[in-house]
């Protein structure tokens, strides 16, 4: 029998999600054991195959306890993020989101002020960082801080930080993110965010986490933004395609 690739084996293994062939009631995955005795691979290809259905967003892995199937990836109609960026899917689109203040600069991953989620880089890794500072109707609405893969970006013009950095991108180069993962939390500003939304220093921001892929698997960029808690007002627009 014919040994099975990486790319080949994760496209069996989401062929069978998607048909619902896989997986207990609760999503669980077969063990690794179980699953070579099904596939002519090497415990390595397996253990890659899983992790790029991971980073695809097709399951969760939970150390100790195997592999999952997540809920949302194996429904049928699916659902698609929306086209708007980073921090456009919090308003209902009307609204005029406006950059009043954005830097760039190449840092390294040793330097970034945080990091991906379920991705490790080395210290060498470099980084393209934007910040920018925005406005929601003319009032200070979010500050936000987004790291992006050179390799995959390249360059990133300064038009391109003016507004949706996700239509740029697809415009641009090409690049359309295909899904998300959010991470939504609460921590106190610091005295150069408090300055920019008027509030104290040490006040509540609501802050989202990004982290963005492609559609094959390939992290995008991952982000942090802080919103003015008086403002923000979570709504996300999905689409349903059948």
């Amino acid at each position: 029998m014919t040994k099975l690739s990486i790319e080949d084996l994760a496209a069996e293994l989401i062929r069978k999600i998607e048909a619902g062939d896989i997986g207990n009631e609760q999503g669980k995955m077969p063990s690794e054991r179980e699953l070579l005795a099904i596939y002519p691979v090497s415990r390595y290809t397996l253990r890659q195959a899983l992790n790029k259905l991971s980073k695809m967003g097709w399951i969760y892995q939970m150390q100790g306890r195997g592999s999952y199937i997540r809920f949302q990836s194996n429904q049928k109609p699916t659902i698609e993020q929306g086209d708007l960026g980073f921090n456009e899917d919090l308003t209902r689109g009307e609204k005029n989101i406006r950059t009043v203040k954005a830097s760039k600069r190449l840092v390294k991953a040793a330097d970034a002020l945080f990091l991906p989620s379920h991705k490790q880089f080395a210290k060498d890794q470099h980084f393209i960082e934007v910040q920018r500072f925005r406005t929601l109707d003319d009032k200070p609405y979010l500050i936000e801080r987004s790291y992006y893969i050179p390799e995959i970006v390249g360059k990133i013009s300064e038009t391109m930080m003016e507004g949706s950095m996700f239509q740029a991108l697809a415009e641009e180069k090409q690049l359309t993110v295909a899904f998300i993962d959010k991470f939504i939390q609460s921590k106190p500003l610091t005295k150069e965010q408090a300055a920019f939304f008027h509030l104290e220093e040490g006040m509540p921001a609501l802050i989202v986490r990004d982290d963005s892929y492609l559609r094959n698997g390939e992290l995008l960029a991952f982000s942090m933004i802080h919103y003015d808690y008086r403002m923000a007002t979570l709504y996300m627009h999905k689409k349903i395609i059948l």
